[in-house]
């Protein structure tokens, strides 16, 4: 009877082990697209997802600002010796502290010693952690979605709360990103193939847009300010640079700040008024407000304005030519500059019509702005006087 409980024991341990390794149905010909919050990235065949069981694995790259490909900083590092790959522990500056042995597929946390039933597993030479147990460890989030736009093609999403938009709105606005990084995929595995992306953005019509090459992208820069933390630093980074941005200012900024105003103006920046009224009478008295200051300050008026979306409509019937940003840049003063600049860019990847970019006027905007300019000049993005005669 022992003999035969032992037996029975041995054939349930082996289906249930049997179980774990049979993935979730999938073809050799799905595609899975890594992100971190609103960058994505690289896709090959060495870094690619995968579920094993029921457990889906990322490779323990993408935890690290400096090893992921898009130097997003999810507040982790990692430290893997790949001389001995024994083993891989990612831990924070919160003392916390996760490690998986990779000779003895265990997992604990190793301040407290205390064990989990996960193990990382090598592939394509290279670690790959659970990723469900490191995001709920860390206090991460994940998530795993079709790709509607690309055949077999799924996104493996994770995320700290420096992420600003859903799944689904990130999803929408990333297609064409992720068609680049297909098709750079599908080039790498059939390198005698031409794959060069076409010229135009799905969705967009370039009928009546002049004609842009990818390497003179026309690009827009307003600062925004709300207050006056960076304003000086950031009118002294423009004209060292030589470069020129629309500053919409409140009607107090405006009145404050009279000395930068026509400083502004005299070194050929453009000035326009932030009106973010309740409602469209508010949003309108402001703008009258902010015309009847710089005519005062500066003898001068100006029709650009930047006003809620909801009272853009009426603004530009009565003659305002309202800001229409491509892209709001809000930098927190815990992200690095470059890593900051390189998550833009990705918003900005495969765009090739004009630009209109909108920088925060505050310590932290001043304080990537240099490297922001560098990188928008690196990847061909010209920024271009930003007279009202041209938006």
């Amino acid at each position: 009877m022992k003999k035969l409980r032992r037996t029975i024991t041995v054939l349930v341990t082996a289906v249930l082990c049997l179980g774990l390794l049979l993935p979730i149905p999938v073809s050799a010909a799905d595609l899975y697209f890594t992100a971190l919050n609103e960058s994505v990235e690289l896709l090959t065949t060495s870094t690619m997802p995968f579920w094993s069981g029921r457990i889906l694995y990322v490779p323990y790259t993408v935890f690290d600002q400096t090893l992921n490909s898009t130097q997003t900083d999810l507040g982790l590092n990692v430290s893997y010796n790949s001389r001995t790959k024994s083993s891989v522990t990612v831990y924070n500056l919160q003392q916390q502290m996760l490690t998986f042995d990779l000779n003895s597929g265990t997992c604990r946390n190793e301040l407290t010693g205390e064990s989990y039933p996960y193990r990382a597993v090598m592939r394509n030479g290279k670690p790959y952690l659970p990723l469900e147990m490191v995001c709920n460890f860390f206090g991460l989030r994940w998530s795993y979605n079709t790709l509607p736009d690309i055949p077999q093609g799924y996104l493996v999403r994770i995320t700290n709360a420096d992420a600003t938009v859903d799944d689904a709105t990130f999803i929408d606005w990333a297609g064409y990103l992720l068609e680049r990084r297909l098709q750079a995929y599908t080039q790498s595995l059939n390198p005698g193939e031409s794959t060069t992306p076409s010229t135009t953005v799905p969705g967009d019509n370039l009928q009546d847009e002049e004609e842009v090459t990818p390497t003179n992208i026309p690009t827009y820069l307003a600062v925004r300010c709300e207050n006056d933390d960076g304003l000086l630093s950031i009118l002294n980074t423009l004209d060292t640079a030589g470069r020129y941005a629309v500053f919409f200012l409140s009607p107090e900024l405006l009145e404050s700040q009279s000395d930068l105003v026509r400083r502004m103006l005299g070194s050929g920046h453009s000035v326009g008024i932030l009106a973010l009224g309740e409602d469209e009478t508010e949003t309108r008295q402001l703008l009258a407000v902010g015309n009847r200051l710089l005519e005062q300050l500066a003898l001068t008026r100006t029709t650009l304005a930047y006003v809620p979306e909801e009272n853009r409509s009426a603004m530009e019937q009565e003659g305002w030519v309202c800001w229409d940003e491509t892209l709001f840049l809000s930098p927190s003063d815990t992200v690095g500059a470059s890593a900051f600049c390189n998550s833009a860019l990705n918003h900005l990847d495969g765009r090739n019509l004009v630009t209109y970019l909108t920088l925060t006027g505050d310590a932290d905007g001043a304080r990537v702005l240099s490297t922001l300019l560098w990188k928008l000049a690196e990847n061909h993005f010209v920024i271009g006087t930003p007279l009202e005669t041209r938006l």
